[in-house]
């Protein structure tokens, strides 16, 4: 299976989205190599069919607005299903632009982890141990578990917080780098 890199966006942030893929077929010199795949929230129903419900964040109760500027945010659990659960894939938010060739991530020795990323800057990362889960190298082969709808549905229930899942505080520690 090709290599697939996916640029995370709705409504608010497309034009974002369309610079972002500009750029990474622009720097790249090897575009044979992957695909790119825009995940747009107005493609998933199951996100407008939550609009106005309540959610549970930091273990309070929300409105879930897919207006919010970042209401894409739970698409970036989405790519290994989308690959079958197959393959290499990197996900990003919207204003993420490559400046070189995104290949040299794709390729990258994951060292039998699943999931490469960094920590956040700040508190987040300092304080409360939050992982950057808008730029992420995946193992799509070893994120069977991940279903980024039924997370998100979950939410809607009580039964998932939003922060723990896009921390990646759920993940193994073992399973990250």
């Amino acid at each position: 299976m090709k290599a697939c890199v996916f640029i995370q966006t709705n409504h608010k942030q497309i034009t974002g989205a369309i610079v972002a893929e500009h750029a990474l077929r622009r720097y790249s010199t090897n575009n044979d190599k992957f695909d790119v795949q825009i995940m747009d929230t107005r493609d998933y129903p199951f996100f407008a069919a939550r609009e106005g419900q309540e959610y549970l964040r930091d273990g309070v109760k929300r409105t879930w607005m897919n207006e919010d500027l970042q209401s894409f945010t739970p698409t970036r659990f989405m790519p290994p299903k989308l690959m079958g659960y197959e393959g290499r894939a990197v996900v990003i938010d919207p204003d993420i632009f490559a400046v070189t060739d995104i290949w040299e991530l794709l390729s990258r020795d994951m060292k039998g982890k699943a999931i490469m990323c960094r920590m956040r800057s700040g508190p987040k990362g300092l304080v409360d141990k939050c992982m950057a889960s808008s730029v992420m190298l995946l193992d799509c082969a070893q994120l069977t578990h991940w279903d980024a709808q039924k997370k998100f549905e979950a939410m809607f229930d009580f039964t998932q917080d939003y922060q723990p899942w896009i921390c990646l505080k759920e993940e193994p520690r073992e399973s990250l780098d």
